[in-house]
């Protein structure tokens, strides 16, 4: 067997990583090299499309004031998203999500949900999101009383009085 070098960097990564998943540095870096081989044995066999996050990709709310600002700021957040994205399908052994590019995420990806798993659009109407309470908060503090402090004590007041019974 021949030997090679390899930086310093690169070996404190490869052992800090090792230790991490709790496995020996052989059998990390083999188990990578075979994932990689898997994922370019795929994409060896369907070339995969170059695309790109195109203003039609980008879902823009009603209430938005200025859709420009918003397109960038949702092109500036994927590829953060997509990495996190690709840390949870590295976890999970998900070679195949895996090895999506950015520009194929951008095509499918909807979301990361509130347990840190990675949606597609095709799960838009088979996964609810859990409500946002901070919409349930804005809903009570909206008012045009600028005491905003009397509204939500009233509003906390009414709401537990409900709850228990007694209304007054």
């Amino acid at each position: 067997m021949r030997n090679f070098e390899i930086s310093e960097n690169l070996q404190e990564l490869i052992l800090a990583v090792a230790r991490q998943q709790h496995r020996d540095p052989e059998e990390l870096l083999e188990l990578m090299l075979r994932q990689y081989e898997m994922a370019t044995e795929s994409s060896q066999i369907a070339p995969r499309p170059r695309m790109s996050l195109t203003d039609e990709d980008i879902e823009i709310p009603a209430n938005t004031a200025d859709p420009e600002a918003y397109r960038a700021a949702v092109r500036a957040l994927r590829p953060k998203l997509y990495r996190i994205a690709r840390r949870y399908w590295l976890e999970q052994g998900d070679i195949e999500r895996l090895a999506l590019t950015d520009e194929e995420l951008d095509k499918v990806f909807w979301l990361i949900d509130h347990e840190g798993r990675p949606r597609f659009k095709s799960e838009q109407g088979i996964y609810q999101p859990p409500p946002d309470p901070l919409e349930d908060l804005i809903g009570v503090i909206e008012t045009q009383n600028t005491d905003l402090s009397m509204t939500v004590r009233e509003s906390v007041t009414a709401h537990f009085g409900q709850k228990d019974g007694d209304i007054d």
